[in-house]
């Protein structure tokens, strides 16, 4: 059964018997009191926002170093949404959005020279390694995502990437970060913080407190793996920073709806990985990278046009970007998003997976740019 990154199978997470086509997702835990209330707005049949409810100047406070401990160290499960069961033409599930592609170049930080230290050489890696100049661009445009659940008792982490928009403050995530996948307006995690280039607990580029999330609502109703496991968080810099663009990049994106990329690379903070010891990423203080050609996940099923990639990080890289071009252009073309696991939960082999990233991707970033 598929499982997403977030998901630590060797701490207190049971697997419950899904269909052949379920997906887990999780997400880093983490523990508070308060009670959080927001505004739910939709300004598409298809996409739903949510507003985020506390000011940046609360959300700082908010985030004291002990709560940012318990995120980065444990995991919590979260409601197991089913794969769409989609008919028709392959790749095509958005609604009214079925002629939608989208894609943009990146856009380097302001302070960027024609200099710059070389990122790591290209070459065949599923065992995730550690990267290095984590704050230079592009990997400054990659960071740390954390959150809380609804009733603000749990924390959670994710991984996630500056994205070219128009607003310049948008990050690219996962959808099983931003929301539960079901209960719509009632499913909006808490209290988003992001921390681009997060390096064991330095903030070099500080923290962009978040303002708003989007997603769409094959995932908020019903927690759609293979095509919608994607949104957007929008954030406010810190006080006297450039926008989130200016300061640290943004990263450009290709949602046509392929699925084979040669050198692909996938980025994130997994805390834990498949067949390798928890302490391999000490509590995801580490970023790291997998490299390696994508493929189409159809295993017979011409409707499952997920992204496939061999990787072994797990929990706490979801939301990461898979991404082409890194070295020169970097694109994001995929989000990390879920693996399988075996009956006793633990992870059944190297394979990590992306959502679909064509209609849906492609109305979430076009509806962004038209807010």
């Amino acid at each position: 059964m598929p499982r997403t990154p977030e998901s630590r199978p060797t701490k207190n997470f049971l697997v419950s018997a899904l269909t052949t086509t379920a997906i887990v997702a999780g997400s880093l835990l983490i523990a508070s009191s308060a009670s959080a209330t927001g505004s739910q707005t939709s300004s598409e049949s298809s996409i739903s926002s949510w507003t985020i409810d506390k000011t940046p100047q609360q959300l700082r406070t908010f985030w004291t170093p002990e709560r940012l401990r318990q995120a980065a160290a444990n995991p919590a499960p979260t409601p197991e949404p089913q794969a769409k069961s989609k008919g028709g033409k392959k790749g095509t599930s958005a609604g009214a959005e079925t002629s939608l592609t989208a894609w943009a170049t990146p856009e380097p930080p302001v302070h960027f020279k024609n200099t710059r230290p070389p990122i790591e050489a290209l070459a065949t890696v599923s065992v995730s390694q550690r990267v290095s100049n984590v704050s230079s661009w592009p990997t400054s445009a990659v960071g740390r995502l954390f959150y809380s659940n609804q009733a603000e008792t749990q924390w959670f982490t994710c991984s996630g990437t500056s994205i070219s928009t128009n607003n310049q403050n948008s990050v690219w995530t996962a959808a099983h970060c931003l929301h539960a996948g079901s209960g719509g307006s009632a499913g909006w995690y808490r209290n988003f913080i992001f921390i681009p280039a997060y390096s064991f607990s330095s903030n070099p580029y500080g923290w962009f407190t978040g303002v708003s999330v989007l997603a769409h609502n094959d995932w908020t109703n019903g927690g759609d793996t293979t095509s919608s496991d994607m949104g957007i968080l929008t954030v406010s810099p810190p006080s006297g920073s450039p926008n989130l663009t200016n300061r640290v990049g943004a990263w450009g994106y290709r949602f046509i709806g392929e699925t084979g990329f040669t050198n692909a690379r996938s980025y994130g903070y997994p805390a834990l990985g498949y067949n390798r010891p928890d302490s391999d990423f000490a509590d995801g203080e580490y970023m790291m990278y997998c490299e390696g050609d994508t493929t189409d996940a159809a295993n017979l099923n011409p409707f499952d046009n997920r992204i496939q990639m061999n990787c072994d990080m797990g929990g706490g890289a979801s939301g990461g970007p898979m991404a082409i071009n890194v070295s020169s252009s970097p694109t994001i073309v995929g989000t990390n998003s879920h693996r399988y696991a075996d009956s006793l939960g633990n992870y059944a082999d190297i394979r990590l997976f992306s959502s679909n990233h064509s209609l849906i991707a492609s109305a979430l970033i076009n509806h962004i740019n038209n807010s």
